[in-house]
């Protein structure tokens, strides 16, 4: 049958206007559902209402099982309709008007523009009584057949040893595992289901995760504040959950890490709401300048005591906001200077030096290789102290090692009786180039000139001149000076992670041009400054979603859920 459909809704203008459709079907169907030719929406329209059909030239309606419909304000459950006829169905109404050449049937529709929109749901089976279903044999079926495929049938596999003739006849494993295991799961474990499920019907618990991982630290930590810290990390007390709550086996595709940023914002997100939370955890609802706050540096700062026999250096760990953070390394290092071609240049071959002549990724790609006088500085900074002895150097790290090593030299100067004339070289700017003439007895004179030595080493050049050195004014040479311990930072962030690596190469920088693009050492003139990027400068590349010329970034992308923990000052840093 050929019907044409003529809709009338209500124009932009508040006019009349329709829009007519063409049906071919053997049936026209009129209901609720959305397999309905017709679909009409109305709390007394049933999903398959009525049905109009054709035959010998007349069109009849008739009405499925339980429902009525109005023609011509009558309500029948089927009837023959013609020209002029009107139908009402649920506040529609349809009238039939004389079909054109080629359809069998026209019909005018007007909706009833009343239909509120939670009416909708009666056009969705959405309770059992919509289906030929009941309710209390379906339950008792389904009960049956998950106690006999999730508790009998597993039982049975459970029980007995070896293989006997009925269990060949059982359903495997596949018909209650919703997937394979994990990839390297499958590699240390295979078929053995009880190194993880121990105990029959009960859930995975987390001891036997940790049986294998036994390198995972927890994600909240209590007591997380380091000895003479202010805080490091934010900890609560809470519970966060089995292991399995996240990590989910036998899902496909096989892949256990959770990445999404709602597992991170749920608590950070209203850090006040968590029980035992660490007065210094900040609320973080996303990467933005709005949602994130500035970085935090863990800083080494050294406390000291002076003592009779000299000063002592206790190191804590402090953090504090990045801006306006100052290192106390006890290192003079002045980055401009050193970079800058006009004054410093690579021995090897007279070129620039670059951020790489100090600084060398480790394994790790994430933080540097130690900074240390005999691989980083000895190569420029010589530690020679007498131009007569050229390749004569003093140890480094112990100032009372290095006037030793000068008395022993100059004692056996001055007492050799096949002493010859010094060795004129060129020499550096810091090197002493005049002759040390003496009358006095050999003892004495190595005596003085020790003690000379000692005091342009630690107050006019040498040692002076890149450490913090203490003149304590005794007349024992050997107490007077004391070098200051240097310290130097070898992870600022250590509740973060930042893959160096991906960095080296930008836009529109690689090489040293990437580093000082966050790093500016060329306008760096003192080690006591940070030359850490804060929030602002991530942010320029980096968003929490897809934009335009930056990188999207999730809270895993520097944020371990299960961190190596809390490090240790010595981790932390390094002597030089």
């Amino acid at each position: 049958m050929d019907l044409l459909l003529r809709e009338l809704y209500v124009a932009v203008d508040q006019g009349q206007e329709f829009l007519d459709r063409e049906l071919s079907s053997n049936e026209i169907t009129i209901g609720s559902a959305q397999d309905q030719l017709i679909q009409l929406i109305g709390i007394d329209i049933k999903s398959a209402h009525l049905v109009l059909k054709e035959s010998d030239g007349v069109v009849n309606v008739k009405c499925m099982r339980g429902c009525k419909v109005s023609i011509n304000d009558k309500l029948v459950g089927s009837a023959a309709i013609s020209q002029g006829d009107v139908l009402k169905l649920g506040g529609h109404s349809l009238k039939v008007f004389k079909a054109p050449s080629g359809f069998d049937l026209a019909l005018e529709l007007d909706p009833d523009q009343s239909v509120d929109s939670s009416v909708y749901q009666y056009a969705y089976r959405t309770k059992l009584t919509d289906t030929w279903l009941s309710k209390r044999k379906p339950a008792w079926i389904l009960a049956a057949a998950v106690l006999l495929l999730g508790g009998f049938l597993p039982a049975l596999f459970m029980s007995g040893d070896g293989e006997t003739s009925w269990r060949a006849f059982l359903p495997t494993d596949k018909l209650w595992i919703s997937g394979p295991l994990l990839p390297a799961h499958n590699v240390a474990m295979g078929d053995d289901c009880s190194a993880c499920h121990r105990i029959p019907f009960q859930q995975v618990q987390d001891e036997a995760c940790l049986s294998c991982h036994t390198n995972l630290s927890d994600h909240v930590v209590l007591n997380s504040s380091l000895p003479g810290q202010d805080a490091i990390v934010g900890a609560a007390s809470t519970e966060v959950g089995r292991c399995a709550s996240c990590h989910k086996e036998h899902n496909e595709p096989a892949y256990m890490v959770v990445d999404s940023d709602a597992l991170c914002t749920d608590c950070h997100n209203e850090p006040d709401s968590l029980e035992g939370t660490n007065p210094h955890m900040q609320k973080v609802s996303g990467f933005s300048e709005s949602d994130h706050p500035a970085f935090e540096v863990a800083l080494l700062v050294p406390e000291q005591t002076n003592r009779a026999t000299g000063a002592l250096f206790d190191w804590q760990v402090v953090e504090r906001r990045l801006a306006g953070a100052t290192e106390s390394s006890n290192l003079k290092f002045p980055h401009d200077l050193h970079l800058d071609v006009e004054k410093v240049r690579n021995t090897n071959d007279g070129t620039a030096l670059g951020c790489d002549a100090c600084h060398t990724l480790s394994a790790d790609m994430e933080h540097f290789v130690p900074i240390s006088m005999e691989a980083h500085c000895q190569a420029c900074h010589e530690l020679t102290f007498d131009v007569s002895s050229p390749d004569r150097q003093l140890p480094h790290g112990h100032a009372i090692e290095a006037i030793f090593a000068m008395e022993g030299y100059f004692m056996r100067s001055y007492s050799n009786p096949k002493k010859q004339s010094a060795v004129v070289r060129r020499r550096l700017p810091d090197k002493r180039a005049e002759r040390f003439d003496c009358n006095e007895s050999a003892f004495d004179c190595a005596e003085r000139r020790t003690r000379e030595e000692a005091v342009n080493q630690f107050s006019l050049r040498g040692c002076v001149t890149c450490h913090e050195v203490e003149d304590f004014q005794t007349d024992d040479i050997y107490t007077r000076f004391q070098v200051h311990p240097v310290r130097l930072s070898q992870d600022f962030i250590p509740s973060a992670i930042f893959d160096h690596r991906s960095h080296l190469t930008q836009k529109d920088a690689e090489g040293d041009k990437a580093c000082l693009s966050c790093h500016p050492a060329t306008q760096s003139g003192s080690s006591t400054e940070l030359l850490i990027p804060d929030l602002d400068n991530c942010l320029g590349c980096h968003s929490d979603h897809s934009i335009a010329d930056t990188v999207a970034l999730d809270c895993i992308d520097c944020h371990a859920y299960h961190p190596v923990g809390h490090k240790p000052a010595s981790y932390l840093s390094r002597s030089l």
